[in-house]
């Protein structure tokens, strides 16, 4: 699948290319910080850059990469995502991303599909997908999120979200719940916050735990408002901390 996905982007891109002029539709750098409150977890560090060419007013390329430093655990981790964007209507997105978390150990693979809407007051994007340690094909598991946003005044945005990573490395179930806020200090200058908490479970020893955490960054667009059509993938980037 990962293969035949990568391949098909590639040649819609040639193709729509020889009739359309490529264009950078938007991108955006961004520095956050995060951590768990009340525990052992750790904090973590990340820089992150992206950019879309559009091929066409119906389908874009968009590549996400990402640097992490795990303080804690003295860990660093990279982080790539390839995606193929169908924009069906002026409000309404769809696509499927491939990508790849490297770490000092196992890297991951993750892929899925993606859709994201414009309803008026309020957005709402989508993902569902695998992630997998490469080479060890039995030690995968279940992604899955959903965010919605809705913007007030023009200068603040609130975001809640629910993140799942089910059986990492075959050890960890993450459920992730947060809520945030955007402020726009300049027209694609961003400043943000969230707040959330973390239920850790692990599939090989009973128990779980509940962890709050927070985070907080800023972030700058270029191109449209957005910045990109979809958000990070990588698993790496739904950890607050390790």
């Amino acid at each position: 699948m990962k293969n035949l996905f990568i391949s098909s982007v590639l040649a819609t891109s040639i193709s729509t290319g020889a009739a359309y002029a490529v264009e950078v539709t938007g991108g955006y750098l961004d520095l956050g910080y995060s951590t768990f409150t009340d525990s052992d977890l750790g904090d973590a560090f990340n820089l992150n850059g992206s950019g879309e060419l559009a091929f066409s007013r119906s389908f874009s390329t968009q590549l996400d990469l990402g640097g992490y430093r795990f303080q804690d655990a003295d860990e660093n981790g990279t982080s790539w995502t390839l995606h193929g964007n169908w924009h069906s209507s002026s409000n309404a997105s769809f696509g499927a991303y491939y990508g790849r978390d490297y770490v000092d150990g196992p890297d991951v693979e993750f892929y899925g599909i993606e859709a994201g809407f414009d309803a008026g007051p309020a957005e709402v994007e989508a993902y569902l997908g695998r992630q997998q340690v490469v080479d060890f094909s039995d030690v995968d598991g279940a992604l899955f999120g959903l965010a919605v946003s809705t913007e007030l005044d023009g200068q603040w945005q609130f975001t809640a979200s629910y993140d799942l990573i089910d059986n990492l490395y075959g050890i960890l179930d993450y459920d992730l719940f947060a809520i945030g806020a955007d402020y726009y200090a300049r027209d694609n200058a961003i400043v943000y916050g969230n707040v959330g908490f973390a239920h850790i479970s692990s599939p090989i020893v009973s128990g779980s735990t509940n962890e709050a955490f927070i985070a907080v960054g800023v972030r700058m667009n270029f191109g449209n408002q957005r910045g990109t059509t979809f958000g990070r993938r990588g698993v790496l980037d739904k950890l607050p901390g390790l």
